[in-house]
């Protein structure tokens, strides 16, 4: 099997086929991931493994670079007992998996087909939504002059002139941090348990930082790229993550659905069976 400590097993594998899912998986999130895709697509995926990212323990101090996290993926294992059919890659995890692809055609002489899923490309603006899905997710936990001071602080963090990325996503960081650590007060919840939602918090922030660091232009202008409602409502007011991503974007099918659902949703498996045979 390929290195256990990089990747999760949705289904193991019953041959030497596999598909791989890049994602930044955490529990409890709104989103549907590759879990529920495969158990939506049940026998037509049954003879395929089904692994999926575990991303390594790495903070922002490390700085890493765009592709520690493809040899973190790729090193060890015994890739050369498997054929890797296809990639996915949902929101950001579409940047890794088009270099998974390219690396993984060189070393097995065949190129995995690559699916993504609501396909976004890192930048400021990113960063700082984060900070609104955390307001909206707390509710009522904060006050209202608490919230729009985060709000104003993200805004703050991101215009600052000549702010680099990464180190825009530190200070980020650390706003989250003064957030959760009012909202864990207030409902009497551990510091230790702050720490820990901080520190996932961080490897996330991390992930995405380093994933600015990769041009997907030439992997996704051969990929399949499905795409939800919320997406289209993006690229319809100009969210550069989605704008930017959009352009270079090969054959593109967009779905009538929300974005949390797109890996669940009947028609997502409908579309995957009429246009992404592997």
């Amino acid at each position: 099997m390929p290195n256990e400590n990089a990747w999760s097993v949705i289904t193991a594998p019953t041959s030497k086929s596999l598909v791989l899912g890049i994602d930044f998986p955490a529990a409890g999130r709104r989103e549907a991931g590759f879990e529920d895709l495969a158990r939506k697509m049940g026998p037509a995926w049954a003879g395929h493994g089904f692994l999926q990212t575990t991303p390594p323990p790495v903070r922002l101090a490390d700085r890493p670079a765009g592709d520690y996290y493809t040899e973190h993926w790729l090193n060890a294992g015994e890739w050369e007992k498997y054929e890797v059919v296809a990639v996915l890659g949902y929101c950001v995890g579409g940047v890794y998996a088009g270099e998974i692809a390219d690396r993984l055609a060189q070393r097995q002489g065949t190129a995995p087909k690559v699916v993504l899923f609501d396909p976004q490309v890192t930048d400021l603006q990113l960063l700082e939504s984060e900070i609104h899905k955390m307001i909206a997710l707390a509710g009522p936990v904060f006050t209202a002059e608490e919230a729009e001071h985060a709000r104003e602080r993200a805004a703050e963090i991101v215009g600052t002139p000549s702010i680099g990325l990464l180190d825009a996503a530190v200070e980020i960081v650390g706003l989250y941090r003064e957030m959760a650590s009012i909202a864990f007060r207030r409902i009497g919840l551990a510091d230790a348990r702050r720490d820990e939602v901080v520190l996932l918090f961080e490897s996330y922030m991390t992930w995405l930082s380093a994933a600015s660091q990769i041009d997907p232009s030439r992997a996704w202008g051969e990929a399949l790229a499905v795409t939800s409602s919320d997406y289209a409502e993006l690229e319809r007011t100009g969210a550069a993550t989605v704008v930017n991503a959009s352009k270079v974007l090969g054959r593109r099918l967009s779905l009538e659905i929300g974005h949390v659902d797109l890996l669940r949703d009947d028609s997502t498996v409908r579309l995957l069976l009429d246009n992404a045979e592997f």
